[in-house]
């Protein structure tokens, strides 16, 4: 069979809008990812559109697709419903997305998120055919679901590292990409077990040419090595990257490193736009403040208003000025007043007239 570029891009375009709307959903349920909500959402729409009109060419004539109305249950009249939804929903909150609504924003997140579940299910149950035994599993719309979680999902996660708050939600972005690739990884592989067990083997459609015959290059390297291991260690690198962080705290709280903590430039990569250092007597405290980026954002969020405090030392029990080198110097003149006046007192220094 030749391959079907038609229905490979719309698979592929539909996967992506599926991933990213189920990472804005748990944004939504979360109260993250609020920077990158619409250009995520803007993604997912195009990509739904996109993928939807190129889907018609399968048929050679587009008007085909109205044929799909005059029989509901067949599984492409269902795929074309739940696209139809899906965009309807996906358009709705790419309007939503610019505005402050945060209770309707949320219920059309999670609304999307459970569409983009259904989705690639759908869309892979549509080639359930008795007639081809290695696609008539549900291991295939499984496959079709993690694939697409994992392309949205790490595509929404880059977006949060470069356009949105890299320091604060670039770590939960990665935890989510690395989940969404580690379910493609499970899939994939249990769609590859139900190709070796599938009923009525033939060569064509058998493990053996998948594993060892003239689709072997393709499978190694296309598919488990630039599908399924690079992406799941790129991932895993970076979230574990990212959970580290790397502390301004050097030498066990004796060295700060905050060269370029102020200026612009470094902003976008430090994620923040300067420190400050707290001493008080709990402790020490570093303080990593927000860029300013607004007034309207300011008024709006608060933006440039929030810290992050980042413990160096806490006091056993709380520091006073006497417990301070200054407190000693203050002691030292206490005592020196003391003696003092004991001397005048006693006689032993007599005033001067």
């Amino acid at each position: 069979m030749d391959i079907q570029w038609p229905l490979l891009i719309f698979s592929v375009l539909l996967g992506v809008t599926s991933g990213c709307f189920v990472f804005l959903g748990v944004g939504e349920l979360k109260g993250k990812f609020k920077d990158v909500r619409f250009l995520g959402a803007l993604i997912a729409f195009v990509c739904l559109a996109v993928g939807g009109c190129v889907s018609v060419l399968h048929m050679g004539h587009p008007e085909r697709a109205t044929h799909l109305l005059g029989n509901l249950g067949s599984g492409l009249s269902k795929e074309l419903f739940i696209v139809a939804i899906m965009g309807i929903v996906s358009l709705v909150y790419l309007i939503l997305a610019k505005k402050d609504y945060p209770g309707v924003s949320k219920v059309l997140g999670v609304l999307g998120a459970l569409l983009g579940l259904v989705l690639p299910l759908v869309a892979g149950a549509s080639y359930l055919i008795a007639a081809r035994p290695a696609w008539d599993s549900a291991a295939l719309p499984l496959m079709y679901l993690g694939g697409g979680l994992a392309m949205g999902m790490t595509l929404m996660a880059g977006l949060v590292l470069l356009r949105g708050k890299a320091s604060e939600e670039g770590g939960f972005a990665l935890k989510l990409a690395l989940a969404a690739v580690i379910i493609m990884v499970v899939t994939s592989v249990a769609y590859v077990v139900w190709i070796a067990v599938a009923p009525y083997q033939a060569p064509s459609r058998s493990i053996e040419r998948l594993l060892a015959g003239d689709l072997a290059v393709m499978f190694w390297l296309g598919v488990v090595v630039v599908g399924l291991v690079a992406p799941t260690a790129l991932t895993a690198l970076a979230c574990v990257k990212a959970t580290k962080g790397e502390s301004p705290v050097k030498a066990g709280g004796r060295l700060f490193i905050i060269d370029g903590g102020f200026c612009k430039a470094y902003q976008k990569t430090t994620g923040i736009a300067g420190y400050t250092l707290i001493y008080s007597s709990h402790g020490v405290r570093l303080k990593s403040h927000r860029p300013f980026e607004g007034v309207a954002k300011v008024l709006s969020e608060n933006a440039d208003m929030e810290s992050d405090s980042v413990p160096v030392e806490f006091f056993p029990t709380r520091r006073y000025i006497a417990d301070t080198d200054e407190g000693e110097r203050l002691r030292r003149r206490i005592e020196a007043l003391n003696a003092l006046l004991a001397a005048y007192r006693t006689g032993q220094l007599q005033q001067q007239r």
